[in-house]
């Protein structure tokens, strides 16, 4: 069997795996690790039966998650002994690891084998035809931590992610205090601000950050009030209604209303579509297609535009600003970002809908390798700033191509994870001396759960595998 058809296979059997449960696969994995536990005990490990914890703090990694189900009984199951690691990569050196991973051969690069690459990373992130399906997408944004592993280095390839996931375990063992860089913190406002929003799609939420890396602005995905902003942010008078659509009277959600009247619209002047007798399948149908991604009908503010926005009220210029926002920017708001003179975006959700980079390609950059900013358009202050050789951006410079926002996914500490990290949670210091001096936290390690706990919920779980 050929290597990607192994794969391949694999990802068949997880499918069905999954078919009558979600967690099917991670219930096998609680087992797996039951029965290490129990080997390192020195024990007999028997299905369904109870392992307890023995005296060594061991970690077992679990290679991937491939369905957002299986993140949620880890979580539940090991609470917050757990940490999910999101692997950014982009998207040109993903399709070219693939290639040279399971294809071989001068023909690897032909188109037929890119299509088939493609379409294998497609089914990996979202298989689209099944809900029990791989759904790494899903799974990805709710990583605890994220590393890029887009730089190659064929002399060292052991050590690429070496220095970012050390600050992970220092974080976990507190072998030294690590404090949030200013993206994490920035990241952290932007979750913050995201959770105000009672959109009924989804919640988003964007901070601004000045050149200092001072948070300007934020933003979320919220409907807007008269007189400046959006609800949600300052409280209402006694004769005001809250009119967001999850508050209002009839609670429905407007895009989804002219989609609809779209779509019935459609049905009713194309005479084949009258004739369908199966109107609710038809509408289906046609919501899969393009109607069905339009966005222009929402009643909110997207959160990046309510960023912008709020920092416009206040007087703040947002040229050389970044912007981090919990989903990748949807065109509609990608013009406006473009147009304000932001110079980076941060991401962590996907957002598969958007066609910002289709739109804007003059615009907008994804890879760090080959980006420099807007603010180096000037060509002579480009090419002095560029005169060394290899450095990002010289050949673009010196062929007079225009600076670009930079497009591009978080790493760091994410902000689900922000506040038990960074939150001092036990003394740094001698009381007496003043000495410097980590000390373990007198109410138990906030990474270990009880253990009275997760070996009897590993035994119910996996007792009918």
């Amino acid at each position: 069997m050929k290597p990607i058809e192994k794969v391949k296979h694999l990802q068949n059997v997880g499918d069905e795996m999954r078919k009558a449960d979600p967690t099917r696969i991670a219930r096998a994995v609680l087992s797996k690790i039951a029965s290490l536990r129990a080997e390192l005990n020195g024990e007999k490990f028997e299905q369904g039966t109870v392992v307890p914890p023995g005296d060594k703090k061991i970690a077992y990694l679990i290679d991937s998650v491939r369905h957002p189900a299986e993140t949620s009984l880890f979580r539940r199951t090991y609470a917050s002994a757990f940490a999910l690691v999101g692997v950014v990569c982009e998207d040109g050196q993903r399709r070219d690891r693939i290639l040279d991973k399971y294809f071989t051969g001068p023909e690897r690069r032909d188109e037929a084998l890119v299509a088939q690459a493609d379409a294998f990373i497609q089914r990996d992130a979202d298989d689209e035809e099944a809900s029990h399906g791989q759904h790494v997408t899903d799974a990805f944004f709710e990583a605890d931590f994220f590393v890029d592993n887009t730089r190659s280095d064929k002399t060292d390839e052991d050590q690429l992610l070496d220095e970012s996931l050390a600050r992970l375990i220092s974080i976990i063992t507190h072998d030294s205090l690590i404090r949030p860089t200013i993206e994490e913190t920035a990241m952290h406002h932007a979750h913050s601000a995201r959770v105000r929003s009672a959109c009924l799609s989804r919640q988003v939420g964007a901070a601004l950050v000045d050149r200092d890396g001072t948070v300007v602005a934020t933003g979320t995905n919220e409907v807007p009030r008269a007189g400046g902003g959006v609800y949600g942010e300052r409280p209402l008078a006694p004769e005001e209604f809250d009119h967001r659509c999850a508050f209002r009277e009839d609670r429905y959600c407007s895009n989804n209303k002219e989609q609809n009247r779209i779509i019935d619209e459609l049905i009713e002047s194309i005479q084949p579509l009258r004739e369908v007798e199966d109107r609710a399948e038809l509408r289906k149908r046609l919501r899969n297609t393009a109607v069905g991604q339009l966005i222009e009908f929402s009643r909110a503010v997207h959160a990046e535009m309510d960023a912008l926005l709020s920092a416009g009220r206040e007087g703040v210029s947002t040229v050389g600003t970044r912007l981090f926002v919990t989903t990748f920017p949807c065109h509609y708001c990608a013009r406006h970002i473009v147009s304000a003179g932001i110079y980076e975006v941060q991401f962590i959700e996907p957002y598969p809908k958007s066609l910002a980079l289709e739109l804007h390609d003059d615009a907008i950059a994804v890879e760090e390798g080959n980006w420099y900013p807007p603010e180096e358009t000037g060509m002579a202050e480009a090419k002095r700033r560029r005169k060394a050789a290899g450095e990002p951006g010289k050949a673009a410079v010196e062929q007079g191509v225009s600076g670009r926002v930079l497009f591009r996914p978080f790493v760091g500490v994410a902000p689900r994870l922000y506040l038990r990290a960074f939150e001092k949670t036990r003394r740094l210091k001698d009381k007496i001396t003043g000495k410097f001096d980590i000390q373990a936290p007198e109410w138990g390690d906030e990474w270990s759960p009880f253990t009275a706990a997760y070996p009897e919920l590993e035994a119910a779980l996996t007792k009918t595998l």
